[in-house]
């Protein structure tokens, strides 16, 4: 800047002529407060900037803009002279802005030619832009212009002269704009060329660990888990931060600040009512305030609930000129969270009346437009819960409320629906019914059941049927965590009835119906032992499934591969459970970490069988989480019953009998017979074991006739001693029955009665019937007698090694390391390491916490646990949890 002149009065410094003052303020760079955080990756991305000819810094008030350029400014040795220059709104005068940028750029030690004035009052003369354009591109180093709050800066002569001069002064000038929004300069030419870095609000948010290195700056030390919380909520907004940084310095107690933070109450909130809401237009004031009700937010959905078809045009512009309101993608947008706080707070006080209506309005259009989740949120909001219900049975989503799955957006819109209320409608019922059955309060859902299916039987029976179909299917769900065949085989029948009397749109646009019902249907045949039966209506749902029914079509497979499972088919059965992931993995980001309880049974049966203790313990637990979700009395008795015979094989036989009585108890009013048969087989195998051969003679006695009843019978009638009571079971077969349990059973009598003949040949029928689904656990039961036998016959023993190891050959060995679950699939590579964090959300993912569990553990958000587990099946090559549990155990990371 030239020297000051001695007529000019001393806070007028800086100018042209004795006719053009400046602020001298105006053309200084701030300074760098004390309590100011280093920031290297902001000024990395400054620094990477100015290389080319315009960097942009864009951010809503207190993004920390003008701050991140005087960082770098101050930790910089950027090659080239810095000039700066604050904006204000007179600054739209041509010949003002000019005579400023010319007076910062000889603050700067820049020789730039006087201002010369235009035709004009305010005009500035083009010749001076080309000289001033000619002077500064001979700039080497090149001088660095930084304007600060160029979003004041909106007069078309003035912007068309800053385009003009950056255009043409290049390569001797590199222009640093700070704005709220978008600088109205021709940004796309500098863009598509490459030659525009953009530094926005989300680049600037400060990040947990700078927010530690602020609060220390202020003397204040908080734990990670409070820093996550406050950055969190703040979004990492730098005056949030700076604000929150203060108060604390006055606060006792630190975790109510975080409260009054997260309710807005705070000094934060003052700050954003002056600063950002009062500060917009009446029409844009308002807007902000109805639309404030909402989640989320189009055009279209914001023309609904201000009655002003304008917006569909302005909304766009008004996102890019103030960054609270953030973009979410495909013409949707959110606000700032805190904003969004205070947004409602000033809502209720103003407009309190207006509520209702307002979420109502919201609540009809989500439904027209297929937004079944936030329509019925925002109806419960209202506190119209008979708009609600009917919402719900309307769009036949009853199974949603029923099953959680994960993260229940719709369960959690009815946690306030009142209790005592008498309702005039089915729906508001059937709700409550629904919600007390997903609840785990089974006892109290006849009630409002009840009370909804008078009403409906007072009707024509063609009438409501949406209401009836979700009765219908809330008796299954009740009977099924019963142990009700009865009443299940009644509502399963009545919900096939009602479905095939809906017209074929509504089955179009709802296809997990009939998924639902023939999943239902399915049950029921499995329940009753018709296997062939059930595995036919599995297969026929998970055909009809749309892909929007992923959850559906995962419920079938899973169902289907326990149906494999249990009928040996045990090849078939991982086929089917891979292929119920899968469809899990396809669907939305609330359904990704779901467990099918049917597929995890499958997948222990079948690792249980071919002798893999540990990962069948794993499975198991998976579906004990699943089953606290969705309760089902047959999955958890056939649970129980795997981990009985794992308990009977590890040598745990108190253990499995204490296993098999769980699943016999609280049915209603017995299980079905096939598995009282199955019970009865793995009781009398755990009583041999406990050396009670009296009992495990009674059991196999109760299991009825059978090959594997016989099989379990002749061998407590060996284990008693009792040789000529084990061959009158089994007769006089001989070698080549069809049934390993039998063949195996008859190459122990006749190695004991030194028939060694016949005892080879009935062995090694047994390895043969087990090769194909390579069943292991038969002979792991049976090692003590085998290991003798075989330690005489290496031949057999090495025909059938992949059978017999290690358990029978190698006693005492230690089991081999866990392979994957392809066989010629290499381990998995882990290409890119796990981060600390995410390690310790895998471990507590491998011990069966949900999304939500991990989340509170660990003080984070769900979302952030999302992200994590995202990122860990990414890493790990895996599609769902409970492969990445098992690729991390296999490399050891666990």
């Amino acid at each position: 800047m030239s020297s000051p002149d001695a007529r000019v009065p001393a806070k007028l410094r800086g100018r042209g002529d004795p006719h053009d003052p400046v602020l001298t303020s105006k053309i200084t760079r701030p300074d760098l407060p004390a309590w100011a955080v280093a920031r290297p990756r902001i000024d990395k991305l400054i620094a990477e900037g100015v290389r080319g000819p315009l960097t942009s810094v864009t951010g809503p008030p207190g993004a920390g803009k003008t701050m991140a350029i005087v960082a770098w400014a101050a930790a910089a040795s950027y090659p080239g002279t810095l000039a700066w220059l604050t904006v204000d709104d007179y600054d739209n005068r041509p010949r003002v802005f000019w005579a400023y940028v010319a007076a910062a750029l000889r603050r700067a030690g820049v020789a730039v030619p006087r201002v010369v004035p235009g035709p004009g009052r305010v005009a500035v003369d083009h010749v001076f832009l080309a000289r001033l354009a000619s002077v500064l591109a001979e700039q080497d180093p090149p001088v660095i212009l930084v304007l600060d709050d160029l979003h004041l800066l909106t007069e078309p002569a003035v912007l068309d002269g800053l385009a003009y001069l950056l255009r043409n002064a290049a390569p001797g000038l590199h222009l640093v704009v700070a704005s709220r929004a978008d600088p109205l300069l021709p940004l796309h030419r500098y863009r598509v060329a490459g030659q525009l870095a953009e530094i926005r609000a989300d680049d600037l948010a400060f990040s947990v660990q700078e927010s530690g290195l602020l609060v220390a700056h202020h003397g204040l030390t908080l734990p990670t888990s409070m820093l996550e919380r406050i950055t969190g909520r703040t979004e990492g907004w730098a005056a949030g931060m700076r604000l929150a940084a203060l108060s604390l310095q006055g606060h006792d107690d630190p975790e109510l600040f975080v409260k009054e933070l997260e309710t807005g109450d705070s000094a934060i909130t003052s700050y954003l009512i002056e600063e950002v809401l009062n500060a917009q237009p009446a029409p844009v004031r308002a807007m902000l305030l109805r639309t404030s009700v909402l989640d989320s937010f189009s055009a279209d959905l914001v023309c609904e609930l201000t009655d002003d078809p304008r917006w569909v045009d302005r909304l766009p512009a008004l996102a890019r000129a103030n960054a609270f309101i953030r973009p979410l993608g495909h013409g949707w947008y959110r606000y700032h969270s805190l904003f969004a706080t205070v947004l409602r707070l000033k809502l209720r006080i103003e407009c309190r009346g207006q509520l209702a209506d307002l979420y109502q309005r919201a609540a009809r259009w989500c439904r027209r437009n297929g937004r079944l989740g936030e329509a019925v949120r925002y109806a419960a909001e209202s506190g119209d819960w008979p708009l609600a219900a009917g919402m719900v049975v309307d769009e036949f989503a009853m199974g949603q409320l029923i099953e959680a799955r994960g993260h229940p957006p719709l369960a959690e819109a009815f946690a306030c629906l009142p209790r005592d209320a008498v309702w005039t409608k089915p729906e508001p019922w059937l709700v409550q019914a629904a919600t007390r059955l997903c609840r785990g309060r089974g006892e109290t859902v006849p009630g409002p059941l009840d009370a909804a299916e008078s009403m409906l039987g007072r009707l024509p029976a063609g009438d409501q049927i949406p209401a009836r179909l979700a009765a219908a299917l809330i008796r299954l769900a009740l009977a099924r965590r019963a142990g009700d065949l009865e009443a299940a085989t009644a509502a399963s029948s009545r919900a096939q009835a009602l479905a095939a009397r809906l017209p074929g749109e509504v089955h179009a646009r709802h296809p997990e119906l009939e998924a639902q019902v023939l999943a239902g249907r399915g049950v029921v045949e499995l329940w009753a032992g018709r296997l062939d039966e059930a595995a036919e209506f599995f297969a026929e749902g998970a055909a009809r499934s749309a892909p929007a029914a992923a959850y559906e079509r995962a419920d079938c497979l899973g169902y289907l591969a326990l149906v494999e499972a249990l009928s040996g088919r045990l090849g078939r059965a991982v086929e089917r459970a891979e292929a119920a992931a899968e469809a899990i993995s396809s669907a939305s980001d609330d359904l990704t970490e779901h467990i099918i309880s049917g597929a995890a049974v499958a997948l222990a049966w079948v690792h249980l069988q071919h002798g893999d203790m540990r990962e069948a313990h794993a499975q198991l637990k998976l579906a004990e989480s699943a089953l606290r979700t969705s309760p089902d009395k047959l999955m958890s008795a056939l649970a129980c019953a795997v981990a009985a015979q794992r308990g009977v094989a590890g040598g745990r036989a108190t253990a499995a009998v204490e296993m098999i009585r769980r699943a016999r108890e609280e049915w209603s009013p017995s299980p079905p017979g096939w598995l009282q048969a199955r019970l009865a087989i793995l009781e009398s195998r755990a009583w041999t074991a406990a050396g009670d051969f009296p009992a495990a003679v009674a059991a196999a006695q109760h299991a009825g006739p059978g090959p594997e009843a016989t099989a379990a019978l002749a061998h407590a009638w060996l284990a008693a001693g009792d040789e000529q009571a084990a061959r009158r079971v089994l007769g006089t077969e001989g070698p080549e029955s069809a049934e390993l349990g039998p063949a195996l059973a008859d190459a122990r009598l006749s190695y004991g009665t030194g028939d060694g003949a016949r005892g080879r040949r009935c062995l090694e029928r047994a390895l043969q019937l087990a090769k194909p689904e390579q069943v292991k656990l038969p002979f792991a039961l049976e090692r003590t007698w085998l290991r003798q036998v075989l330690r005489r016959d290496p031949e057999l023993a090495g025909a059938y090694r992949e059978l017999l190891e290690p358990d029978v050959l190698n006693p005492g060995m230690a089991p081999p390391p866990k392979k994957p679950s392809v066989p010629d699939q290499p381990m998995p590579l882990v290409v890119e390491r796990l981060s600390v964090r995410e390690r310790e959300v895998l471990a507590h993912a491998s011990e069966m916490l949900s999304t939500a569990e991990i989340a509170a553990e660990m003080y984070l958000s769900v979302n952030t646990v999302k992200t994590h587990l995202r990122s860990i099946y990414r890493k790990l090559s895996a599609t769902h949890r409970s492969e990445a549990v098992r690729r991390a155990q296999q490399l050891e990371l666990i």
